[in-house]
């Protein structure tokens, strides 16, 4: 028993110095960080949030735009990419209703 003990003591003592290191380490926020906490993402689906700040980093690295514009860009694309694929789902839904009314 003495044995597991000691052996809990150590891990925790080594998830303590762990948490501490990483915290003392930590690194600046990256691009994607800063995106988050924009408000016009907040309103967005996680999916949609997730496409645009995808396009967003994109336009970025493949244009000379600044963030802010890639960024206002890049939801409004991740926006339309939403509706067209509610729509497309909507869609089938209403299909395969039809077909089985059929």
């Amino acid at each position: 028993m003495g044995t597991s003990l000691s052996w809990i003591k150590s891990w925790h003592k080594f998830l303590i110095l762990r948490a501490t290191h990483s915290t003392i380490n930590q690194i600046k926020p990256t691009f994607m960080d800063a995106m988050m906490t924009l408000p016009e993402l907040k309103y967005l689906s996680p999916t949609t949030r997730e496409k645009a700040m995808t396009i967003a980093q994109e336009l970025i690295r493949t244009s000379n735009i600044s963030p802010k514009d890639a960024i206002s860009k890049a939801i409004l694309i991740a926006k339309n990419w939403a509706v067209k694929n509610v729509t497309r789902s909507v869609w089938k839904k209403l299909k395969s209703i039809d077909n089985e009314a059929i």
